[in-house]
């Protein structure tokens, strides 16, 4: 079975990484206009009597993030290109995703710096802006995202003749999903419950389930997948496209609870939601193994 034949694949990597890019380009644009206005923020922060935060970690944590958000346009631009290589049937394309991989990776690791401020402010002064929440989901991603994207990214870049190690492309697809599942689980508890309407609907009881287990059951799904891979040496595209399109519909569900409940609206640019675009391809890759 070969995906790279398959051209409705090669137009849904496409349109996935056009997605990733254009996320990029505007967390991008979104982190331009906010360094412009940080010195004056920070100045009224420090002026408010009652903001109460550690200045040398706020600074680590806004630099770094900032960082990491450009590094991740540089992922955008070369997923593209990786994406059009795919398309074209290059041998070029490995060495390609093997630095999206990397620059994706160290992205992650620049959250880390706002996780530390957030425990540590949250601890110090308690009640504050900063919560421990937030702080465990900056502290998760990077420690499960990083180092198994880091290897795989090592691991693709040293694969020859189109061998690839799908062993540690597994892991990290896995430890990917879940640290998704952490960040938007996560921003459920701090945030679109505590600030969101009291009075619950059907549709709140939807999103919360959405938040809570669409995430979870695609990680499963990924370890499913790992491990027939492991024990078949054979990779079950029809486990791969579910879990594809499970983390997608995360997101297509989140964007139809927003319609309704304003608060998931407000917090849409932090959720990874260029990822809505998911189910094209993995509708199509689970397709290909119905067809196989």
């Amino acid at each position: 079975m070969h995906l790279g034949n398959d051209s409705g694949v090669k137009t849904a990597l496409l349109i996935v990484a056009t997605s990733y890019l254009l996320y990029s380009v505007y967390q991008a644009a979104l982190t331009t206009v906010f360094l412009f206005e940080f010195p004056f923020t920070l100045n009224l922060f420090m002026i408010d009597q009652t903001v109460t935060f550690n200045v040398p970690l706020l600074l680590l944590q806004e630099a770094a993030g900032s960082i990491g958000v450009y590094v991740r346009l540089g992922a955008g631009l070369l997923a593209l290109q990786a994406a059009w290589l795919f398309a074209k049937g290059s041998d070029r394309v490995l060495k390609k995703l093997s630095k999206v991989m990397l620059l994706e990776s160290i992205y992650f690791l620049l959250l880390l710096p706002s996780g530390i401020n957030h425990v540590v402010t949250s601890i110090t002064n308690p009640g504050g802006f900063f919560n421990m929440y937030t702080g465990a989901s900056f502290v998760l991603q990077p420690l499960l995202i990083f180092p198994s994207l880091f290897m795989a990214s090592r691991k693709l870049k040293q694969s020859i003749n189109k061998t690839v190690d799908f062993k540690w492309l597994g892991i990290a697809g896995i430890c990917y999903v879940f640290a998704l599942w952490v960040k938007h689980s996560l921003m459920w508890v701090y945030a679109l419950v505590p600030l969101g309407n009291p009075q619950w609907s059907l549709i709140h009881y939807i999103g919360s389930a959405d938040s809570l287990l669409t995430l979870l059951i695609a990680g499963i799904f990924a370890v499913a997948a790992y491990l027939a891979f492991e024990q078949k040496k054979k990779l079950d595209t029809s486990l791969v496209g579910i879990t594809l399109t499970l983390v997608g519909l995360y997101f297509v569900i989140y964007v139809l609870v927003s319609i309704w409940v304003p608060v998931y609206l407000s917090f849409l640019e932090l959720t990874e939601f260029w990822l809505i675009v998911l189910p094209l391809l993995g509708i199509t890759v689970a397709k290909k193994m119905s067809q196989s």
